[in-house]
């Protein structure tokens, strides 16, 4: 006869022949419910776990795609402001100095040029009469960058005192810089030439007309599509500032 694993209770006497037989049977019934609420309750424990990996996983995604919009929100801010800068274009020559970064001392200026010195250019304009053509232009979609030129035509006198003066200019090197070759359309008087930020120069044709330019970026390049807004003999010769130049492939690969 098989004894269940009550009848041991039987054996010590803990409980009579009869409610130890009644309690085997009691088991023996119950046994497979016992077994299918364990099976169950092992399911729902791994049901718990499965959703504790599922929502983990999901927060995870979540982030991953949070920082992905991020990404793309910011790069479209940039390209937002590329797209809705426009060019600030000044002509006034009545207000000349005010577009000079040495008529705005002001680190915070917007006419400070990237400390760039403008000193070549006329502190002031005596006789508006004697400008031929002036433009300044200010662009900043997210870095600033200045375009100009002033075009003067002098008495003899004046000429020769101007010409002086930026003669004695301590000028830089310029040849290389942005493509930039050894100026022969005019002729050179005086260069402010920086290997990041641009040139400030000024030209002249000889018969008393100067010429005074100014490119002033950074990042190697200019956004502002200058060609639009300067006639080409005014920039220096070989000058090159577009996207793709070579100078900023050649400095942005050192």
């Amino acid at each position: 006869m098989q004894r269940g694993p009550f009848y041991c209770l039987f054996q010590s006497k803990a409980l009579p022949y009869s409610l130890t037989i009644k309690t085997e049977r009691f088991f023996w019934k119950m046994r497979p419910h016992l077994v299918v609420r364990q099976r169950i309750s092992g399911y729902i424990s791994m049901t718990t776990k499965m959703k504790i990996l599922i929502g983990a996983a999901i927060a995870a995604a979540a982030v991953v795609i949070i920082r992905i919009l991020a990404a793309i929100g910011l790069i479209g801010v940039l390209l937002s402001g590329s797209i809705t800068s426009k060019p600030e274009v000044y002509d006034e020559i009545d207000n000349y100095t005010e577009y000079m970064s040495f008529s705005n001392d002001s680190a915070d200026s917007v006419w400070n040029k990237w400390g760039m010195d403008e000193s070549i250019w006329p502190r002031k304009i005596n006789d508006v009469s004697n400008v031929i053509d002036y433009k300044m232009v200010y662009y900043n979609p997210w870095d600033a960058q200045y375009l100009g030129y002033l075009v003067m035509d002098y008495s003899d006198g004046d000429y020769a005192a101007e010409a002086a003066r930026l003669k004695e200019y301590s000028s830089t090197d310029y040849i290389g810089y942005y493509s930039v070759v050894e100026e022969k359309t005019y002729e050179l008087l005086a260069v402010n030439a920086d290997k990041y930020n641009g040139f400030v120069y000024a030209l002249t044709d000889g018969n008393n007309r100067i010429i005074y330019a100014e490119e002033i970026f950074c990042n190697y390049y200019m956004d502002l599509d200058y060609a639009e807004y300067i006639p080409k003999e005014y920039l220096l010769d070989g000058f090159d500032a577009t996207a793709d130049n070579p100078y900023r492939k050649k400095m942005m690969n050192e």
